[in-house]
């Protein structure tokens, strides 16, 4: 009889633990991935468009405004880093929410940095070839 209710209540301790564990679990879960829905929307359509952004026109602006003496590969190269990192990074910033939603932030991030380099760099600015 006494090993029952010693086993009865290790039982019930050891439940008590899971629970208190998976409760804890579930908290850092949350906590995780509102963390990272944040800085998703934080990062993806304005900071990283931005920066990617800026770095272009500061290197387009730096060559007086014309890439005309660089390399193909040079050209090819700047222009990969430019648009294929912010938008890979938003990407890996959206990586645990599904299959097709990095793939439609890498897009968006792209495409605001498009209109940021051109429309506002371009020709809000006029940083282009003079």
């Amino acid at each position: 009889m006494e090993s029952q209710g010693q086993d009865a209540d290790f039982a019930v301790a050891a439940a008590t633990r899971i629970a208190a564990r998976n409760r804890e679990r579930e908290r850092k879960d949350e906590k995780r991935s509102r963390r990272e829905r944040i800085l998703l929307w934080l990062c993806a359509p304005l900071l990283l468009p931005a920066a990617g952004a800026a770095a272009g026109l500061a290197v387009l602006d730096g060559a007086g405004g014309d890439l005309h003496g660089w390399s193909t590969a040079s050209v090819a190269l700047l222009a990969a880093a430019v648009f294929g990192l912010p938008a890979a990074l938003s990407a890996w910033l959206a990586r645990r929410r599904g299959r097709l939603e990095p793939v439609g932030w890498a897009a968006i991030t792209l495409l605001a940095e498009i209109a940021l380099l051109f429309w506002v760099g371009l020709i809000a600015l006029d940083l282009g070839p003079r």
